[in-house]
């Protein structure tokens, strides 16, 4: 394949930042999405943005060979659909009153006030693993709050 174009090259430069930064990594070794369907869902959504093709979307993607339409595809709705599974989880859990918390306004507030901390601790801290140091912490401390095991209620 010839030279990409300046738009894939920015997306991909994007996504890497996006998933080598040290918050979103600690998350994703937790959460139910792989590394190349974290990819493929910001190479999605980034596309989307900037209203490529279709066909064109799978190009987004920076690690790893070109992957085919059709396996890109799929690696998408395997994505989506465990995010979508997640949220399910989660108000299930809440609705037949075995997780504290049943709507995910506190999810949320969790993840606006990560963003916020971590941007403060990059503009701070010049190295990354300091950031992480930092972050780890106040981050196990915040999701531990929603989702430790206490959370769940003892109906038997």
């Amino acid at each position: 394949m010839s030279e990409l174009p300046e738009a894939y090259v920015e997306a991909r430069e994007s996504i890497q930042k996006t998933v080598t930064d040290p918050v979103a990594k600690l998350l994703l070794t937790n959460s139910h999405l792989s590394l190349v369907q974290l990819e493929t869902i910001l190479a999605d959504s980034i596309s989307n943005e900037k209203a490529s093709k279709k066909e064109q979307r799978r190009l987004f993607r920076p690690t790893g060979k070109i992957a085919s339409r059709g396996s890109y595809n799929r690696t998408l709705i395997q994505a989506q659909n465990n995010v979508i599974r997640s949220i399910y989880t989660i108000l299930l859990l809440g609705y037949v009153g075995l997780f504290d918390t049943p709507g995910l306004q506190p999810f949320l507030e969790l993840s606006d006030n990560l963003r916020t901390y971590a941007e403060e601790a990059k503009a701070t801290l010049s190295n990354e693993a300091m950031v992480l140091d930092q972050l780890s912490p106040k981050l196990w401390e915040a999701i531990s709050a929603l989702a430790r095991r206490e959370s769940f209620k003892d109906l038997l």
